[in-house]
């Protein structure tokens, strides 16, 4: 697996510094609240738990599904959102954890839904930032890495069609594997 990556963009070591550093900003603005901490399936899983690790305050973490890439390598316009119907969001401060933002169209979807179950406040925290592929504004209050480039990533969560999530790095797919 290690063998399929060409290039590796952000270490462990570095990862686990930044997710420190987004804890201490995130409490920063959260501090002495009820935060519920929304984490978007699958991708943002690995992040999320190691965000919350590093929170010091007590939070709620709640999961929700949505697909924009299906098995492919390009956002889809299309956004599926599931977010369960046993939780009431009247009041809550949420924190939405995602991967990456890419579109925003993912982004803009899940916080338009959660505000309008009646959440207090929501913002967005991202792993990756890919302000250069925006289709529609959205505002990322945390972020732990700026993409600038085109290239498709994995590891650390990301994945190609399910697989590479588990490396514990962020790296760029040899050429013969992306298509190009």
């Amino acid at each position: 697996m290690e063998a399929d990556i060409e290039q590796i963009l952000f270490t462990r070591e570095q990862i686990a510094e930044r997710v420190k550093e987004l804890a201490a900003q995130v409490m920063g603005v959260y501090r002495e609240k009820d935060l519920t901490v929304v984490v978007a399936l699958n991708g943002a899983f690995v992040f999320a738990a190691d965000l919350v690790r590093n929170l010091v305050e007590h939070v709620e973490i709640v999961f929700v599904r949505a697909r924009s890439y299906g098995d492919g390598m390009s956002p889809q316009h299309e956004v599926t959102v599931e977010i369960c119907d046993d939780v009431e969001w009247d009041g809550r401060h949420v924190l939405l954890v995602e991967d990456i933002v890419d579109t925003g169209n993912t982004m803009q979807r899940l916080m338009a839904e959660l505000l309008a179950r009646g959440a207090a406040s929501v913002r967005a925290c991202a792993f990756l930032d890919r302000p250069t592929r925006r289709e529609v504004e959205v505002d990322v209050a945390f972020v732990g890495f700026r993409l600038e480039g085109p290239e498709f990533v994995v590891g650390y969560g990301l994945d190609l069609a399910g697989h590479y999530r588990n490396l514990p790095y962020v790296g760029t797919l040899r050429r013969e594997l992306r298509g190009g």
